[in-house]
Formats: structure tokens, C-alpha cells, sequence
């Protein structure tokens, strides 16, 4: 039996662990002996002062403040702006085989999106430093529209920007409960855990 390949007319991408790698452990090894913090509580508060810095509502200095003192460091003792440019680092080491597939994509499919939870700090890096974000149609970055993943609202506001409806867009993310959100509107998905994994899936189930 063959299956029918599913046109899609938008893929939209996550960027950290799809476009990016995942986080440079080197780059949070440097930031762990700048602050003297033991990895296990760091990445605890890491994580949980997130969202807040992802959706923009606090600035990168205030999100390392915030963290040193749930640390039990005293933010004056620290250089901020020194902490959110290794932050910041730690995120932007860009895949080049996901590079090489967008720039093959932008050729045959009709819209490219991104859906993404980023801060201001990474953002402005990547307009600075990555000519590849002008193949991309429609951005979607939650500092800017100040709501994260999975919530529901970044989605939908992406469909609306494509003009497209949930069965046409194909979207990749690294992390199962994005996709699920992804999924829960009607958009086709696959969850990127390698490269290799994720172009045998596109090629064996998507036409773009």
C-alpha cells in the first residue's frame, strides 16, 4: 500500500534544539564557575524564572538578578549584562543541516514560519547575526506577542498571520508538549529529535 503523501502549504519550525542545537552545555559550564552555583539548583531556578524572561515581561538583567538571589548570591556582586551575553550564546549555535534544508525549502514550500519561545536578548542576536531569518515569512517569538509555548494563543496567531487553515502546516518542535498543543488545533506535527529522523519523516509522510 502506498501511502498519500499530506500537502503542506506552511512548515513552521521551533528554534532552540531545531533551527539551533540544544543548549551548549560548555557555554553553561562557563556561566555555573562564573556564579558558583551547583548545576542541579541552577538549572531548578533556571527553568523556573523562564517564562517570564521568554515572554518578555522582564529583562535579561532582571531575570540573572532574580536568579542569583533565588541562588544566594547578591546580584551587585556580578556583572548582569556579562551573564545574559553567555546566556544568549548558549543558544544561538545554529544547526547547519536544519540551515541547508530551510534554504532547499524555501524553494518548493508556499510560507515559512517559526513559532518560538525566545527572549529579547536571543532575538536581537539573531537579527544581528543570522542573514537566514529573512527566508522566513512569518515570525512568531513569544517576547514579542508576550505568550509563551504551549500556550494556545501563539499558535492561533500564527495560523492567522500564514492565512492558512490547521491541515495545510506542518509544525516541528523538540519537546512533546508543544507538539501536543500544536496538535490539539488540527496542525500536523513531528517531534525533532535528530535531523537525519526528522527528514525521513518528512519525506516518508509531507509534501511541501
Amino acid at each position: 500500500i502506498v501511502m498519500r503523501l499530506v500537502d503542506i502549504r506552511a512548515l513552521i519550525l521551533d528554534y532552540g534544539g531545531v533551527i539551533s542545537l540544544p543548549q551548549d552545555m560548555e557555554d553553561v559550564d562557563i556561566i555555573l564557575r562564573m556564579i558558583r552555583v551547583e548545576p542541579g539548583e541552577f538549572e531548578k531556578v533556571y527553568y523556573r524564572l523562564r517564562p517570564s524572561y521568554d515572554s518578555g515581561k522582564i529583562t535579561g538583567k532582571s531575570y540573572w538578578s532574580s536568579l542569583l538571589q533565588a541562588c544566594g548570591r547578591d546580584p551587585q556582586d556580578f556583572d548582569l549584562l556579562h551573564l545574559v551575553q553567555a546566556d544568549v550564546r548558549s543558544w544561538t549555535h545554529i544547526n547547519p543541516d536544519m540551515i541547508e534544508f530551510i534554504r532547499a525549502c524555501r524553494r518548493q514550500v508556499k510560507h515559512l514560519a517559526i513559532i518560538s519561545n525566545l527572549t529579547r536578548d536571543s532575538l536581537a542576536y539573531l537579527h544581528e547575526h543570522c542573514e537566514w531569518l529573512a527566508l522566513i515569512d512569518v515570525t512568531c517569538f513569544s517576547c514579542e506577542l508576550e505568550t509563551n509555548k504551549p500556550g494556545r494563543e501563539i499558535y492561533t496567531t500564527c495560523l492567522e498571520r500564514l492565512c492558512l487553515p490547521p491541515g495545510e502546516c506542518l509544525f516541528v518542535d523538540d519537546s512533546t508538549r508543544n507538539v501536543q498543543a500544536a496538535q490539539n488545533l488540527g496542525i500536523h506535527t513531528i517531534r525533532f529529535t535528530s535531523f537525519t529522523e526528522f527528514l525521513g519523516e518528512v519525506e516518508a509522510k509531507y509534501r511541501l
